[in-house]
């Protein structure tokens, strides 16, 4: 039986971290550079889960089955520019559900917790942002009632030529004075 719960201190954060680096190994697979992790240690990753323990405006919550975490999902209200009638939204981020547990309706339990905080603090509306590649999670949050609402397109910067090209070396001037 699977159980859904915010995460806590005293939970054993050895499984959120192999999930973790199970995410993020996933996702590297989206792109050819840009999701590509430099360094990054299990530290860095218990600190990210625990800014969301006892937060007012987030959460992670957790999947947990035979006293193992096998998913999660981190939820969280941000407020927008001044301008927008939409004053503040819900960012989910994260999701993950251990392969061996996956197609059983856990991440479906993950984001109805999600969604369920974000209503209790009255934000409408809320983000969840995905590699394009990542078929299967897009294919679940429409399936979940989620609509595209944007796009976000990505370049390469590269320096300018003189000649009006592009290159990646810089020019080197010289003044006689």
């Amino acid at each position: 039986m699977i159980h859904i719960r915010a995460l806590r201190r005293e939970d054993d954060f050895r499984d959120l971290i192999a999930l973790s680096r199970e995410f993020f190994r996933e996702y590297e697979a989206h792109h050819q550079d840009f999701f590509k992790i430099d360094h990054l240690r299990d530290q860095d990753i218990v600190d990210y889960f625990c800014r969301w323990i006892d937060n007012p405006s987030g959460a992670a919550f957790i999947a947990l089955a035979e006293g193992r975490i096998v998913g999660y999902v981190t939820v969280y209200v941000r407020d927008q520019a001044p301008y927008w009638r939409v004053k503040q939204v819900g960012d989910i981020s994260g999701l993950m559900v251990h392969k061996d547990y996956r197609r059983r309706g856990i991440a479906s339990q993950l984001l109805a917790h999600a969604r369920a905080f974000l209503a209790e603090r009255d934000v409408k509306y809320f983000m969840v942002y995905t590699a394009v590649e990542n078929k299967g999670a897009i294919e679940f949050y429409q399936r979940s009632g989620l609509e595209p609402l944007y796009t976000t397109m990505m370049g390469k910067a590269e320096k300018s030529r003189s000649d009006g090209g592009t290159s990646t070396e810089t020019s080197h001037v010289s003044a006689n004075l």
